[in-house]
Parts: C-alpha cells; sequence; structure tokens
C-alpha cells in the first residue's frame, strides 16, 4: 500500500465525558462474558474528566488530485498517514503526552470495526485530554473510551449510544479497570448501581440529579490501579462483603435525593469495613486533610470520603441544600495545595 500524505476534507468532532467516582462498592468479576461482569455499588458524577477530539483523514486520491490542479490549498496532517492508520495523542492535565496510555483507545477502534462501526480502510487521528489524574479512582480511562467513542458516533451517525457504552465497558474489563465506572457514567448525578455489567446487558442503574461544587484531592506521587485489589483474593472478599451490605441497605428506599445522608454513612461504613481505610496511605491522606478542614473550621460544612480505588478524596457538602460557596472552596483548595496534595475544583452533575 502506498504510503501518502492525506487530506481533510475535514470531519472533526469533539466530545467530552466527565469523570466518575465511586464511593462503595462490590467486585462481580466472574461472568463469563465481559458485559456481564462489573459491580454493585454507588458513587458520583463529575463535570471535570476527558476531552477527546476525533477527526477524519481522507485518503481519497481522486478528490486530493482535484484539489490540487484546481490550486487550491491542502491542509495535511503533521506526518504521512497508511489508509487505515490511527493517529492517537493522550495528552495528560499537566500538559504532557502520555505514551503508554494508548493502546485502550487503539482496542476501541479494533472492537468499533470489528462490530462494522469502523471502516478498516479509514483513518482517523484521536487527541485525548485528561483533566484529571489516572489511577486515582475518578473514572479517567471509562470518561476517555465514552468520549472517544461518543465522538467516533457522531461522526459515522452509526449504532446507538447503548451499543458504544457496552463496547467501552468491555475494554475496561479486558484492561482490569474499573467495574462499574461506564454504568455509573451512562446514569450521570449521583447513582446507585443495582446489578452488575454493561448498560444494556444487565447492569442496572438508578440516579438522582444535583449540580454541587466539590473539591477532588489526591497524593500526587501514589497512584493504585483497580486490578490491585479486584485481582487479590483477600481484597475481593472483603471490599465485597462490604460494599454489599451498603448497598443492600441503600437500596430499600426509592433513590432520590433525600438519601445523599444515607449514601454518606454508608460510604464512611464501606471504607471502615472493607479495610481500604486501614492502608496507611489513605489513612494519613485522610487525617491531614480533616485537620487542614478543621482548621478553617468548615468540619461542619463538608463530607470528607474516599474515591475508590485511588489515593484520593471527595471533599463534599454535607448537605445539598446548602451548597459549598466560592470563598470556602478556595480556602480549602489553599491549603491542600500547601501541603503538597493535588486539588481540583469541580462539579456533581
Amino acid at each position: 500500500m502506498t504510503l501518502h500524505s492525506m487530506v481533510r476534507l475535514t470531519t472533526m468532532v469533539t466530545e467530552r465525558c466527565g469523570g466518575h467516582i465511586t464511593l462503595l462498592f462490590s467486585i462481580w468479576k466472574e461472568a463469563h462474558l465481559a458485559r456481564f461482569q462489573g459491580s454493585r455499588g454507588a458513587g458520583l458524577n463529575l463535570a471535570d474528566g476527558v476531552e477527546a477530539t476525533v477527526e477524519y483523514i481522507s485518503s481519497n486520491l481522486p478528490e486530493v488530485e482535484a484539489k490540487l490542479s484546481s490550486g487550491s490549498q491542502l491542509d495535511t496532517p503533521a506526518g504521512p498517514m497508511m489508509e487505515g492508520d490511527i493517529q492517537i495523542h493522550v495528552v495528560g492535565m499537566d500538559g504532557s503526552e502520555m505514551v503508554d496510555s494508548k493502546q485502550i483507545y487503539i482496542d476501541l477502534v479494533e472492537e468499533l470495526r470489528i462490530v462494522r462501526l469502523l471502516k478498516r480502510e479509514d483513518s482517523y487521528h484521536i487527541h485525548v485530554k485528561l483533566e484529571l489524574p489516572t489511577s486515582q479512582g475518578f473514572g479517567m480511562s471509562a470518561a476517555g473510551l465514552i468520549a472517544v467513542a461518543r465522538a467516533f458516533r457522531m461522526l459515522t451517525q452509526k449504532g446507538s449510544e447503548e451499543q458504544y457504552l457496552r463496547i467501552a465497558h468491555r475494554i475496561e474489563r479486558m484492561h482490569g479497570s474499573g467495574l462499574g465506572d461506564v454504568l455509573g457514567i451512562s446514569a450521570k448525578g449521583v447513582e446507585l448501581r443495582l446489578e452488575p455489567g454493561a448498560p444494556g446487558s444487565g447492569g442496572e442503574v438508578v440516579s438522582f440529579t444535583t449540580s454541587q461544587p466539590i473539591l477532588v484531592t489526591w497524593q500526587p506521587e501514589e497512584s493504585r490501579h483497580t486490578s490491585e485489589y479486584i485481582d487479590d483474593v483477600g481484597w475481593q472478599r472483603s471490599i465485597s462483603k462490604a460494599g454489599e451490605h451498603s448497598v443492600s441497605r441503600l437500596r430499600l428506599k426509592d433513590w432520590t435525593i433525600e438519601r445523599w445522608s444515607d449514601l454518606m454513612l454508608e460510604s464512611r461504613n464501606f471504607a471502615d469495613a472493607s479495610g481500604l481505610l486501614e492502608e496507611q496511605v489513605r489513612k494519613k491522606l485522610l487525617s491531614i486533610a480533616q485537620k487542614e478542614i478543621l482548621l478553617l473550621d468548615l468540619q461542619s460544612r463538608v463530607n470528607v470520603r474516599l474515591c475508590m480505588l485511588g489515593v484520593s478524596l471527595a471533599i463534599l457538602p454535607r448537605r445539598l441544600d446548602s451548597p459549598l460557596v466560592q470563598h470556602e472552596l478556595e480556602s480549602m483548595a489553599k491549603a491542600l495545595r500547601a501541603i503538597g496534595l493535588g486539588v481540583r475544583e469541580t462539579r456533581i452533575e
């Protein structure tokens, strides 16, 4: 196949997908098919997450020649591409390229080609920009997959949202990533995952909506990959036991905005009962964050909860009818940054 520069006759789409925080969960990964694996649990969706741009690169040489013969200016990509090539650039929140984060997007494209939602001969440039750190419990892999998948759907006008979500969930499982992030993101707001699985393939979720400013904070030099816990028999047992107890209580009543205090109680219970709070690095992070909030005399205004499964915290309003205000958020963010923590203000959406 001839290598040549290609013209962008441009078809380009940018899509966003917010991140997701799991506050409690149980592990369901023994099903043979990935679409039935996942978790029961509860969590919340974030405004900040991933922005993805997908650009179709035309390889139609007759159109190229016609443009050249007419004297038109050609907009060519940075480098030559072969028919069917995929260029992927993943940029972290600090602006640096993440060269080891491309494989999930390569796998996404391959899955879309297998089910004929993309043509093998078509070439694309994919640019992914992360707004939160990876491996810190913010659902960045799921958000990235969904953002890119949605961009492809907008470009091609093929398939349903549910199809793309199922594929994103399957790739998450292939890579040992978040068990319930895709299902949680599909619901928006504050969600309760009643049954494990992909959206439309066994996964069952309910949610309520609220728009609340919050802070997320993390220990920059630490990270945890989900597989470190869900592939460990001891952690599976303790996490699932604690998660099932919490979910069984949360599902007793309708999942409405009045259940916020119940979620806050159960997320604290889960962190303790699962043993995750006993890991020294998490215990230290929670302790120093709570100390700074106490010094600001804001302890009555917030709940501080672990994000599963990172070394990270969500600083949440104690009551949804009394949102955190800007000066409170800024004071806490300044204090946490001063002690070396990563901090970002975002919203529940």
